[in-house]
């Protein structure tokens, strides 16, 4: 009976030691990521509590996905080197757990959604600095306003096509590919074009030779073309910005719009 009860304490004692060196194993090997300064073009940017946002994505050293995790909490992850990078829109900008190098969010045709990514930041065990990350916008917004006061009854429909020289955003180098494409969208009017107006999001121009062109197709009821208009020129996209463009739909006459205002984020520019 004694022999038993000393098998049992000693078994006991030997359980204890494994699960102390089992939770030393685990605190030596794992560093806890505790700290964290995030903006949004520049300005900060904290998920507010109850929201479940998040807004982290972990990559390994070899960029290989490992998890999403909120910023508002601590969480552990292994000794060693690991990519990090921040959305306020998570769910839109990482629809996949691709290995970073491979990840690109596309131009998407319908012109509706922004791309807020962070620059991928590197971020190494014992995580003892703060880690900073500034979510930039890569795209802006082309806004098309018609100034007419007189209706013309002769289409139902606007279609607007936005060309665009960039397809994607590639998220491991902050770089674009480069491209032709379109966007579009359709709109149906009442009043023969008067209060027309509409948003296209599309990826930042930074320089003159990725500037968008647009062409309208002016439809009937059957979305048969009645007439076409092109503008002149091109127009840039800044990024978090809005590229104003004032213009009459229904001047007789103009298949080539020229006579239009382009405004800036509130600066009147020149052509």
């Amino acid at each position: 009976m004694k022999k038993i009860i000393n098998l049992i304490l000693g078994s006991g004692l030997l359980l204890l030691l494994v699960t102390g060196c089992s939770k030393d194993e685990i605190k030596y090997n794992t560093s806890v990521v505790r700290n964290n300064s995030l903006q949004l073009n520049g300005q900060p940017f904290k998920t507010n509590v109850g929201i479940s946002t998040l807004c982290l994505f972990v990559y390994n050293d070899n960029g290989d996905y490992f998890g999403n995790y909120s910023s508002l909490y601590r969480f552990a992850l292994d000794n060693g080197k690991y990519t990090f990078m921040a959305s306020d829109i998570p769910a839109q900008m990482v629809t996949s757990p691709v290995n970073l190098k491979d990840l690109v969010v596309p131009q998407l045709v319908s012109a509706d959604q922004k791309v807020n990514l962070s620059a991928a930041t590197s971020y190494n065990s014992p995580f003892a600095d703060t880690l900073k990350m500034n979510i930039l916008t890569r795209t802006g917004t082309l806004r098309l306003k018609a100034k007419d006061i007189v209706a013309d009854p002769s289409y139902s429909i606007i279609k607007t096509t936005v060309f665009v020289k960039r397809t994607g955003y590639k998220a491991f180098d902050e770089s674009f590919i480069q491209g032709d494409m379109y966007v579009f969208k359709s709109k149906k009017t009442t009043s023969g074009g008067v209060n027309y107006l509409d948003d296209f999001i599309v990826f930042q121009t930074d320089d003159a030779a990725n500037n968008v062109r647009v062409k309208i197709e002016f439809m009937d009821a059957n979305s048969v073309v009645v007439k076409t208009k092109e503008f002149a020129g091109t127009f840039p996209i800044l990024p978090n910005g809005v590229t104003n463009v004032d213009f009459n739909l229904n001047d007789p006459d103009t298949p080539i719009i020229k006579d239009y205002v382009v405004t800036i984020n509130g600066v009147i520019a020149t052509k």
